[in-house]
């Protein structure tokens, strides 16, 4: 491992996409009705937090994001250039927590990328600005990328990170705190939804 240190080559349009991406939870909170509080009940920080993020004052972890979207029923994905979807898989394993799922489901084409792109996890760890180890643990879903590190990773490979709607089956209703707090202990896994 290289011992000089590295700095996450982070351009004006990462940022861009990232306050897009924390816009469109804003804007969809708002157009849901819901305060920060409010919002925060169904998720494991308070709705300061929620306020931070919002003005920008701290950033939300990537599980944060997926858990934030899921109440507001968004999604990140992966997308090419021209807006379109990349192939991700659509399954949940047994046993496996609807985030690690979401985390799996973003990681997966981006390394199946990097693969048909020749390049090696080193190689996109220099154009990143991580080292090979960070790739491979984010490719392996062992540690998640920050947010802002996870934009840059796809835009490294041609790709973006966007938040889409989902469809949400009838037969499973929004859940929010009120509906956490009715659950039986142990039924807060969630089921991914398609979009």
């Amino acid at each position: 491992m290289s011992s000089r240190s590295r700095t996450l080559h982070v351009d004006s349009e990462a940022e861009r996409t990232f306050a897009r991406i924390i816009r469109s939870l804003r804007s969809a909170r708002l157009d849901a009705g819901l305060s920060q509080n409010a919002l925060s009940a169904g998720l494991p920080v308070r709705g300061r937090a929620i306020s931070e993020w919002e003005t920008g004052a701290i950033e939300p972890t990537l599980e944060h994001l997926i858990q934030c979207g899921g109440e507001l029923h968004l999604r990140l994905v992966i997308t090419g250039w021209d807006g379109k979807l990349c192939k991700a898989p659509w399954r949940q394993r047994s046993g496996e927590t609807w985030e690690h799922f979401e985390r799996r489901r973003l990681a997966t084409p981006l390394r199946e990328r990097r693969v048909a792109l020749g390049m090696s996890q080193g190689e996109l760890g220099e154009l990143v600005g991580v080292s090979r180890d960070s790739v491979q643990r984010w490719e392996l879903v062992r540690v998640p990328p920050r947010p802002i590190s996870h934009i840059v990773w796809a835009q490294k490979l041609g790709y973006s990170l966007a938040l889409r709607p989902v469809d949400v089956p009838d037969r499973r209703p929004r859940r929010l705190a009120t509906d956490r707090a009715a659950a039986p202990a142990g039924q807060h896994e969630r089921q991914p939804w398609r979009l």
